[in-house]
């Protein structure tokens, strides 16, 4: 069954609009009765389509569904800037492994150059790809990403717990903080996650991070890519607290 988050006035006037509406209407084929899901305010609720077109389709609550669908820790990633369209990827598959928020992070080794025209395109993309793998997932909440940031304006501050990925941690045998920390985690702790961009973190982005709180982590004997490491770490952590011991 198709899921679909909508916005506070589409919910208070029961409407599924402009793209979604679509979507039901062309690509899912749904019919009147037919039933959705559709998630507001970390809520999911199941819906019967009373109404379809093109651009908008109408819609009955049906039942309020149960059920846990989000980690019970909140997983920030600071991700380094990659290269090409690798955010796209690292944006859905982090969404799809329960990820919390995402904050693309500009560090000295990025290549990318942040061009401020184009700031505003680029987070509305970032932010539809999250919906459409929060929906894909059938997840409670969309993750945000609500701008890009250079490093040294990050507040690192409210964060209960601060992995560091770093590969010369690999390379060095440093294989027990990571495993120490998610071992550790308490339901609601804020988790901040760091990854380098291709190029990895600069020495003087080493003493910094770890001058914030930061512990350097190895994420086991070998070393992963950038857009690798956050679906390594978020899921240890789904392993970890979600599954049956």
């Amino acid at each position: 069954m198709q899921k679909y988050f909508i916005s506070e006035e589409e919910f208070n006037l029961n409407q599924i609009k402009s793209d979604d509406a679509f979507h039901i209407a062309n690509v899912m084929r749904c019919r009147v009765n037919d039933n959705v899901l559709v998630g507001y305010n970390n809520k999911t609720y199941l819906v019967k389509l009373t109404n379809i077109t093109n651009k908008m389709v109408t819609f009955e609550i049906v039942k309020e569904e149960t059920g846990v669908h989000e980690l019970p820790v909140f997983v920030t990633i600071f991700q380094g800037y990659p290269k090409g369209d690798k955010l796209d990827d690292i944006i859905k598959h982090s969404t799809e492994l329960g990820v919390y928020e995402i904050i693309p992070t500009i560090m000295k080794r990025s290549i990318f150059k942040l061009d401020t025209k184009k700031l505003e395109s680029k987070l509305i993309r970032f932010n539809k790809i999250a919906k459409e793998a929060a929906e894909q997932s059938f997840r409670d909440y969309v993750p945000n990403i609500p701008s890009i940031k250079y490093l040294k304006e990050i507040d690192f501050s409210n964060f209960d717990k601060k992995i560091l990925c770093y590969e010369e941690s690999a390379k060095n045998n440093e294989l027990v903080n990571f495993k120490n920390i998610i071992s550790s985690l308490n339901k609601n702790d804020k988790v901040a996650i760091l990854i380098g961009p291709e190029g990895g973190i600069d020495d003087s982005e080493l003493t910094y991070l770890k001058d914030k709180g930061f512990v350097e982590c190895a994420l086991g004997p070998r070393i992963l890519r950038t857009e690798t490491a956050s679906f390594y770490c978020l899921s240890s952590i789904s392993y970890e607290l979600e599954l049956k011991k």
